[in-house]
């Protein structure tokens, strides 16, 4: 995965298929470099995919206590990191902004699953992102919504605006129920597929973690495609179906009567 000139991350061929970003780069957009998610942020996840049955008993983050299989996570939106936390420390926070709350959101564990849901191809065009698995979420930091694409060398920002997702939430206004920097939309195109979720952001994570422990040669091999495969499956097992319907569209007059 590189950054080539002004046509943003280009790989070969293979299952997440990067093609040239649509209409090219601003001239500031091509000085700058794909923000990487940090690889420090990813190393559990990765080690969870590589070596599940060998891990070291994990503890609580903040208070050191011994951790069960399945425990609660916290988000640092400063540094985009996941803690991993007990259930006596995770009650002591929120997933969205309180006051005192410092600089830590507690991740939801909600995953909804919007299988009415589907991208038209202007729409998934309209919001430019070159690759067919991509996840976006609000970073009260950056103060806008961010589009990241999972791959063999971690999760890469795109560099584009994202100028179609104001209208994507006009016509499917669930997706403004997302929380900011601790759930996201994750959007699966692979093979066909034209899966939607709304995921608490450590599943993003996992994901990532998962194509970097699998992925082989240059178009990620038959092991990725087979992980990728289970994993969607079981994010549908464990979703609750929610419909995303779509707002009607305002014909002329309406849109003068509302104004």
């Amino acid at each position: 995965m590189r950054c080539v000139g002004g046509k943003g991350l280009v790989s070969g061929p293979g299952l997440l298929s990067w093609r040239e970003e649509a209409g090219g780069a601003s001239e500031q957009q091509t000085r700058q470099v794909p923000l990487a998610l940090p690889l420090g942020a990813l190393r559990r996840f990765v080690q969870r995919e590589v070596q599940p049955q060998r891990r070291p008993q994990e503890r609580c983050e903040l208070c050191r206590a011994p951790l069960l299989p399945d425990h609660r996570h916290l988000f640092v939106p400063e540094r985009r990191q996941v803690l991993c936390v007990c259930d006596p420390c995770a009650l002591l926070f929120r997933a969205t902004a309180q006051p005192g709350q410092g600089q830590y959101r507690l991740i939801p564990e909600r995953v909804r699953w919007l299988p009415d849901l589907v991208l038209t191809d202007p729409e998934w065009e309209a919001l430019g992102l070159p690759v067919n698995l991509v996840y976006l979420f609000y970073s009260t930091p950056a103060g806008r919504m961010q589009a990241f694409y999972p791959g063999p060398a971690g999760a890469t920002e795109s560099l584009l605006r994202l100028e179609g997702w104001q209208g994507l939430v006009a016509r499917y206004p669930l997706l403004e129920e997302l929380l900011p920097d601790v759930e996201a939309l994750l959007i699966n195109r692979i093979g066909g597929a034209r899966d939607t979720f709304l995921v608490p952001i450590d599943i993003c994570y996992r994901l990532t973690g998962l194509i970097r422990a699998n992925w082989r040669g240059l178009s990620g091999g038959v092991e990725l495609e087979q992980a990728l495969r289970t994993f969607f499956s079981e994010l549908q097992a464990r979703a609750e179906i929610v419909a995303a319907r779509r707002a009607p569209d305002l014909g002329e007059g309406e849109h003068y009567a509302r104004s």
